[in-house]
């Protein structure tokens, strides 16, 4: 089991860094473990408006699996020039789930899920989720 520690990740320019900070650890199954970006343009808005990415894991139902889910929300927010008051209009959210079968070896569900990570992170893939639609 890992230890939670801050994620830094490229922004779309591919450039420039964002540090997600480690806000607490899972405390144990079920309980996510939850990353805050409190830096950048998202300093300055609330703590309540500002991108969160979380981490659950927990075993499925015979215990046969231990099932992980991960949720990415940045929320659009837009600041009222008279008041100055901040308010998230819409949001985006992504979220992973994975079962990952206790009898399958560990080498094989490595490459399972390096693999995956390297397709959601290819060009095609994040270009067609942010477009909206899978490529035809």
């Amino acid at each position: 089991m890992a230890a939670i520690a801050s994620i830094t990740v490229k922004k779309f320019d591919g450039t420039t860094d964002i540090i997600y900070d480690a806000i607490g650890g899972a405390g144990g199954d079920s309980q996510p473990a939850v990353w805050r970006q409190d830096t950048g343009v998202s300093a300055s808005l609330p703590l309540g408006l500002r991108t969160l990415f979380t981490l659950m894991s927990k075993y499925n139902g015979p215990r046969s699996a231990r099932q992980c889910e991960s949720m990415y929300t940045m929320p659009y927010a837009v600041q009222d020039s008279t008041t100055t008051k901040w308010t998230a209009t819409d949001r985006v959210q992504i979220k992973t789930f994975a079962t990952l079968p206790l009898n399958v070896p560990a080498s094989v569900v490595n490459e399972a899920v390096y693999q995956h990570g390297n397709l959601l992170a290819s060009t095609l893939v994040k270009s067609s989720v942010a477009s909206g639609y899978a490529p035809t």
